[in-house]
């Protein structure tokens, strides 16, 4: 290490005076193009470059990233010049890629690796959409394997057949896809990760299998718009809180369209879940069970929560639970009732009811009968509270629907907070089973 000189010491550079190894650490903040432009500071500053302690490939600013094509002589000559030196965190952000350089991308990914990165991000800034998912930039097919990794984000790529096995990355805990594809995959296996985010990504369009989860140490999870088969969740004992959002181009419907869920006997619905081993019918709700804070949002026909229902597991931990506004319509009155029944130690229930009136009518169209409602929670005694949201566009609308579901329940107490649809009001009010106030 070179020491900095007593005049170094004595005068005005202070950054200069720190150590190599607190130095190395700040250079790590920096995008690497600046990291690298640090040589040409002093003598001492030549190559302290060379072993920072992060990699950040990004735009000049951060946040308007360049292409893989801009920097790709770049990299290849960061890389060899730093050689094998230990790094904390690799960061890959770009702009656009061509197929020709996507070997050099697995290439940098792997290099990261044997460098006992503990932090790796990948980051392409594409077009999503869901139609062209076959456009994303595919990493190859071998599993990672590392004992360093703790932290792997993913935007914007395709991963496929083995990939996502982390078997061998035995300290990973935070896995994350973000507008990524995997519809070649048929487990994302690890027995270490701890945190799960997959949003906007795609699962598959194959009849062929489900994209199975094998996550037994899972403690969150978030599922936030998952396109095409809805994945499979296999046992996470020690699941704590988990968000599951299913969007409106999911693959999973009745063939019948309208048909009562319950009997239906539709290849769809009687058993054929396309799952990689045939047999498990349950999809989401067997490996949400052990969670104790749950958020379940579905589309109007809210067909693979309602599929699941007919096979519902006892959720003996769940106490708190957040559901939009399809779970309390007429038509999921009994999927509602359902859940309910097998939650038997829920303490918070929160409805989120978005529901669009005309000025002063009394009676709201789309929204569910307060009567049917108040008789699918009611006898469910061991709520401590209620918590109806809702969007209205009309006060007296507001007061005449929960007055009339309360009328109709039994429930201990609401806690009901307004919306006025650009954000929640301050008003909020309680009733319980000697007042109603508003």
């Amino acid at each position: 290490m070179e020491v900095p000189t007593t005049g170094e010491r004595r005068g005005g550079d202070r950054i200069g005076a720190l150590p190599d190894g607190v130095l190395e650490d700040i250079l790590g903040f920096l995008p690497a193009q600046d990291a690298v432009r640090t040589c040409v500071l002093a003598r001492r500053w030549r190559h302290l470059w060379k072993s920072a302690k992060a990699l950040r490939v990004v735009g000049g600013d951060g946040k308007f990233p360049w292409s893989v094509k801009e920097l790709r002589e770049f990299v290849d000559y960061l890389l060899l010049s730093r050689g094998g030196a230990p790094l904390d965190t690799f960061e890959l952000n770009f702009r656009g890629f061509s197929d020709e350089e996507l070997p050099s991308l697995n290439i940098w990914l792997r290099y990261a690796v044997t460098c006992k990165a503990r932090v790796l991000r990948l980051r392409l800034r594409n077009n999503f959409e869901v139609e062209g998912f076959h456009d994303l930039p595919k990493l190859d097919g071998l599993p990672l394997v590392s004992k360093h990794l703790t932290r792997l984000e993913l935007h914007g790529v395709e991963v496929y057949t083995s990939f996502p096995n982390f078997s061998s990355c035995p300290v990973l805990e935070h896995l994350e896809f973000n507008k990524c594809e995997f519809s070649l995959v048929k487990k994302i296996l690890s027995d270490s990760i701890k945190h799960l985010n997959i949003t906007e990504s795609i699962s598959g369009f194959y009849d062929s299998f489900r994209t199975r989860i094998c996550a037994p140490n899972l403690v969150s999870l978030h599922l936030d718009e998952v396109y095409g088969w809805t994945p499979v969740l296999e046992t996470m004992a020690s699941l704590v809180e988990a968000f599951v959002r299913i969007p409106e181009l999911c693959l999973d419907q009745c063939e019948q369209w309208h048909a009562n869920y319950w009997d239906c006997d539709c290849k769809s619905c009687d058993k054929h879940d396309n799952s990689a081993n045939g047999h498990d019918s349950c999809v989401l709700l067997k490996g949400l069970s052990e969670a104790k804070k749950l958020t379940l949002f579905s589309y109007p026909l809210m067909y693979i929560f309602k599929r699941d229902l007919r096979c519902c597991p006892t959720f003996s931990k769940l106490k708190t639970l957040l559901l939009n506004k399809y779970w309390p319509e007429p038509d999921s009155l009994h999927a509602l009732a359902c859940i309910l029944e097998h939650s038997p130690v829920l303490e918070k229930l929160t409805l989120q009811l978005f529901l669009e009136v005309p000025k002063y009518a009394e009676e709201m169209k789309g929204s569910p009968d307060p009567e049917e409602l108040s008789a699918a929670i009611s006898e469910y005694e061991f709520f401590r509270c209620l918590i109806l949201v809702l969007k209205l566009h009309d006060e007296g609308a507001q007061f005449l629907y929960l007055r009339d579901l309360f009328n109709h329940s039994r429930t201990h107490k609401f806690n009901v907070h307004v919306s006025n649809g650009l954000g929640y009001c301050p008003r909020k009010f309680s009733v319980n089973s000697d007042t109603f106030i508003y």
